[in-house]
């Protein structure tokens, strides 16, 4: 009897050596799936939810597809390029039935699937600055997988942000890691999605300055957004008709779309100007004052005599999707989106800086908040009276996001101008012994 039992304690002995050697060699693998798992039980809690959007919108759109088939495409359908369309005429195929739970499921699977992508690409960008760190690399997976406006984006709203921004996030990690081109294609499919890639934008202009860019690759944007016209154009009556429509919607978004300075988005404008009030004598000079603040910032790191490591390159990518969002009229509750993606990856880089993380959060969630639920920041901020528009709430919110964009450029510039950063130091240190002095010769008095 005492041979059997010791039989099968050595038996479990071996499953237990097998078990935690297999636990150590591929842990990793192990919690990535975990925290996978996890990040889509928590999306498919919330995908029964539907909001406005689905319902004005989407469920519309997605009808003349059912309706009509191929040759809906041919309609300028929305105020967008074909690109997202082009989705919703694939599941129409299918035959869900219009305002379904079915139809509601297809349309938040297409963007959880790039809730995904989105984070593996920013923790392969902390994979690769980090020189193969997977520790720090998946936990930037869990923390954008997990960030509350990403899966709120998605699994509760229904929004595609998470399609432009992973590809915008995959132009910044290929440009790092030198692939030019791939970059350059990748960039070019972001805005055959969304005109917001344009946020990115400042980040190649410094590249270009720097002779990082080639102005050779340009040629993909026009080249890709072409190719995502083509089959909209073919689905139309009149081939160039359609085309002319598709390559002015950006332009006609910007122009026709909206006039409010601030549209339940925390920039800016919201630390003077009423939430969704239409400023049409400002409105006009807002352009021009964005593009020139933000051709300041661009000049000036430009003109730095430092070189760029990776590290840098993190800091002036995160420093610039938050900028231009924050300095451009007509931003909605939504365009925060990529900056909420990449500040994860700068947290995790500069951990003493989390707090950054939670500000900048904070901020992109008042919008959510407003637009989802109508209510403020969980009534941190007292509201005016009879104020629908919750505009203490995006002021309260616009300070948060100014500190941490001051907090990013003020890290980005101590080691861009580190000689002028030290000599202010010394200065203010001066000063501040000359009072201290001043101070003990009064008391002695």
């Amino acid at each position: 009897m005492n041979a059997f039992f010791e039989k099968i304690s050595n038996f479990w002995k071996k499953v237990g050596d097998v078990f935690f050697a297999f636990l150590k060699k591929y842990d990793w693998i192990i919690l990535l799936a975990v925290i996978s798992i996890v990040g889509l039980v928590l999306r498919i809690a919330l995908f029964d939810k539907r909001t406005g959007d689905f319902n004005s919108f989407l469920n519309k759109w997605y009808t003349l597809y059912y309706d009509n088939g191929f040759k809906a495409l041919g309609q300028n359908i929305g105020d967008y390029t074909p690109a997202y369309n082009y989705y919703l005429w694939f599941i129409s195929l299918f035959r869900i039935e219009p305002g379904s739970d079915q139809l509601v499921h297809a349309i938040k699977i297409y963007s959880v699937f790039f809730d995904y992508v989105l984070s593996v690409f920013c923790g392969l960008i902390v994979y690769h600055i980090t020189n193969k760190d997977k520790v720090k690399s998946i936990l930037t997976y869990g923390l954008v997988l997990f960030g509350i406006t990403i899966f709120l984006n998605s699994a509760l709203w229904g929004q595609c942000d998470a399609i432009y921004a992973t590809f915008v996030v995959m132009s910044f990690y290929f440009f790092m890691t030198k692939h030019h081109r791939t970059s350059a294609i990748m960039l070019s499919v972001a805005f055959a999605f969304k005109l917001q890639t344009i946020f990115i934008i400042p980040f190649f202009v410094v590249m270009f300055l720097r002779r990082k860019v080639n102005l050779k690759y340009l040629v993909w944007i026009p080249i890709v957004y072409i190719i995502f016209a083509l089959p909209a154009c073919i689905a139309a009556d009149n081939f160039f008709v359609r085309l002319g429509e598709i390559l002015t919607v950006y332009f006609n978004q910007s122009v026709n779309s909206y006039k409010q300075l601030a549209l339940n988005c925390s920039t800016l404008y919201s630390l003077i100007f009423t939430n969704f009030k239409s400023e049409d004598y400002i409105s006009a000079f807002s352009v021009p004052f964005a593009l020139v603040s933000i051709g300041i910032f661009i000049y000036f790191i430009y003109r730095s005599k430092e070189e760029f490591d990776d590290n840098m390159l993190v800091k002036i990518f995160v420093f610039f999707v938050m900028l231009t969002p924050f300095v451009l009229p007509h931003m909605h509750d939504r365009y925060y989106y990529i900056a909420d993606a990449a500040i994860m990856i700068y947290v995790v880089l500069n951990p003493k800086k989390f707090y950054l993380g939670i500000m900048a959060i904070i901020t992109s969630m008042i919008g959510y908040m407003v637009y989802l639920w109508n209510v403020p920041f969980i009534n941190v901020v007292p509201q005016e009276q009879n104020d629908p528009t919750k505009a203490l709430s995006f002021r309260f919110g616009a300070i948060l996001y100014l500190i941490v964009i001051c907090i990013i450029a003020y890290d980005i510039f101590k080691i861009l101008y580190p000689k002028i950063v030290e000599k202010k130091q010394l200065e203010t240190e001066a000063t501040a012994e000359e009072v201290n002095e001043t101070n003990e010769e009064k008391s002695e008095e």
